[in-house]
């Protein structure tokens, strides 16, 4: 039997023999996702300023493992959430943001487990691109049930935070059909690495996490692992 990786390769290939081949749906999935009964913590705009260059940003980015337990402000969330879904300009009904996207499509979403945030209670939160606000999913501390679903990996309860990316499969499926998920991973790893250039512009740590129980943390965060699913996480904090 083909393995499914060597499958999955074969069966989204682009081939100038064969016509390329797209899904079309009955229904465009909303190209922003909403929880419209959930409390909203409104996220300040991140000040313009400078901050180290860009070469050495790059030159120090690492992945960090170890955190304190101080606290993260809500400002330098939203410099972070900004980073990796924040939106530069509206044109022709897309809203281009920090991180690239096949066909502007956009079809990561973003979640955080708040663990220690100044001005953000406990919780797991979906972040609302268009309001740039964060929508509360659920109450109180969950960082022992992430890090059990991120095979115990203690950076998930000591980190400030974690982020989750989880994808909307059809938002970019439906235009590029199955080729769509090699797109999809490409995007959250644009914005994995934003988060780790911005984390490392604000002197804090960050370690982006591919090992987990997909199905559990797909439970956590309230999404059904199939339309939706997880994708991607990253622990950040105060260095230890």
């Amino acid at each position: 039997m083909e393995p499914i990786g060597e499958r999955f390769q074969r069966e989204t290939k682009y081939d100038r023999s064969l016509k390329v081949s797209k899904t079309r749906l009955f229904a465009h999935p909303e190209q922003f996702k909403s929880y419209p009964d959930a409390p909203r913590v409104k996220l300040p705009a991140p000040p313009e300023e400078e901050g180290p260059g860009l070469w050495e940003t790059m030159k120090e980015r690492e992945s960090v493992r170890s955190f304190s337990e101080a606290p993260i402000s809500i400002e330098i969330l939203a410099r972070l959430l900004w980073s990796i879904a924040g939106v530069r300009k509206e044109e022709w009904g897309f809203l281009f943001r920090t991180v690239p996207s096949a066909g502007g499509l956009y079809p990561i979403e973003t979640y955080i487990m708040a663990n220690r945030v100044e001005g953000v209670e406990k919780g797991i939160y979906h972040l609302h691109v268009p309001t740039f606000s964060l929508e509360l999913i659920k109450e109180g501390d969950h960082s022992p049930a992430l890090t059990q679903a991120a095979l115990g990996q203690n950076m998930v309860a000591t980190s400030a935070l974690t982020v989750i990316w989880t994808a909307v499969i059809d938002r970019c499926r439906i235009k590029y059909g199955e080729r769509g998920f090699r797109y999809i991973y490409l995007d959250a790893g644009h914005a994995g690495q934003n988060l780790y250039l911005a984390a490392t512009g604000l002197k804090l740590g960050c370690c982006t996490i591919g090992a987990f129980f997909d199905d559990e943390v797909n439970e956590i965060v309230g999404i059904d692992g199939i339309q939706e699913t997880v994708l991607y996480m990253a622990a950040v904090g105060k260095r230890a």
